[in-house]
C-alpha cells in the first residue's frame, strides 16, 4: 500500500546493470545506507532509461523523485543542498520542470554546477543559488511526480534522455534548473561515443527540430549537424592513428574525492 506523498521524503531511483558498482558508489552514500524515510527503487534488465524511469514514476510514493546513475556518490551534504534548492524554488518558481546538478546553456561554457568526474577532475561553475538551464546531465535528474512529466518511451537506449525530458518541460512552459549539489561521478570514461548515442541524437534532433540548436553537456544538437560530424570524423581519425590511448577507469573508493568540492 502506497504512503502519502511528502516533500520531506524522496524517492531515489537508479537503472542498474552492475551490482558491484551500485554497492560501491550510490549505496555507499551516507544518506542512502539505511534508507531512512526515503524510498529506494532500483530497476534491472530494462531496455532503455525511459522504460526504467517511467516505471519508477508509476511506483514512487513521494512527489520528489531523484533519478541517479548507479556510479555516483552523494556526500552527506547532498540532501541538504537539494532541500535548500527546493525551498528556494518553492518561492521563486513552484512550477519548475527538471532539476539537476550539472546543466548546460548556450553561454555556460564548461557547465553550471560543480561536480567531480573520475579521470577528468572537477567540472562546471559553482552556483550560489539555482540557475535556469537548457538541459541537464543525466547523472542526476529530479522531477516532481505531480508535474506529469514522463520520459519518452520511444527514445531508445540510455543516452540524451535528460535532454529530452528537459525539452519536454520547456515545451510545457516549465523552467529547468541546475543547483549546487556536489557529487562524485565515479565512471569509466569513454574515448568515443557509442553508436547508440548517435541513434538517440538523431531521435532528439527530429523530435525537437523547432528548438534547435540544443546545448547539452557532451554535444550541441544542431540543424546542420556540424559538431556531430566533426566529432565522428575526429574519433574515426584518432582510432585509425591509434591516438586514443587508454580510457580512465572508475576508482575503488569514491569517498576521498567527495571532500574536494565541499
Amino acid at each position: 500500500m502506497k504512503t502519502a506523498m511528502s516533500h520531506d521524503a524522496f524517492t531515489i531511483a537508479a537503472a542498474v546493470n552492475n551490482e558491484k558498482v551500485l554497492e560501491q558508489n550510490l549505496l555507499l552514500s551516507p544518506n542512502l545506507r539505511n534508507g531512512g524515510r526515503n524510498q529506494l527503487l532500483f530497476k534491472r534488465n530494462c531496455t532503455s532509461a525511459s522504460h526504467a524511469y517511467n516505471s519508477v514514476i508509476d511506483e514512487a510514493d513521494n512527489d520528489i523523485i531523484i533519478f541517479a546513475h548507479q556510479d555516483i556518490y552523494l556526500p552527506e551534504t547532498w540532501l541538504g543542498d537539494l532541500n535548500r534548492c527546493l525551498t528556494f524554488l518553492g518561492v521563486a518558481d513552484p512550477n519548475w520542470g527538471v532539476l539537476g546538478c550539472f546543466g548546460s546553456t548556450r553561454d555556460a561554457h564548461g557547465g553550471l554546477g560543480r561536480v567531480y568526474t573520475t579521470g577528468i577532475g572537477q567540472l562546471g561553475r559553482r552556483l550560489t543559488r539555482p540557475e535556469p538551464i537548457e538541459t541537464l546531465d543525466e547523472a542526476i535528474l529530479i522531477i516532481r511526480k505531480s508535474s506529469g512529466l514522463r520520459f519518452d518511451p520511444e527514445l531508445p537506449h540510455f543516452h540524451l534522455y535528460g535532454t529530452d525530458i528537459c525539452m519536454a518541460a520547456r515545451h510545457r512552459g516549465m523552467a529547468n534548473y541546475a543547483f549546487q549539489g556536489y557529487f562524485v561521478h565515479n565512471t569509466d570514461q569513454l574515448l568515443t561515443l557509442p553508436r547508440e548515442f548517435y541513434q538517440c541524437y538523431r531521435y532528439v534532433r527530429r523530435k525537437w527540430a523547432a528548438y534547435l540548436p540544443i546545448y547539452t553537456a557532451c554535444i550541441t544538437i544542431t540543424r546542420l549537424n556540424g559538431e556531430c560530424y566533426r566529432k565522428r570524423v575526429s574519433d574515426a581519425a584518432q582510432q585509425m592513428l591509434g591516438l586514443l590511448g587508454r580510457p580512465e577507469r572508475r576508482v575503488e573508493d569514491p569517498r576521498p574525492f567527495a571532500a574536494m568540492g565541499l
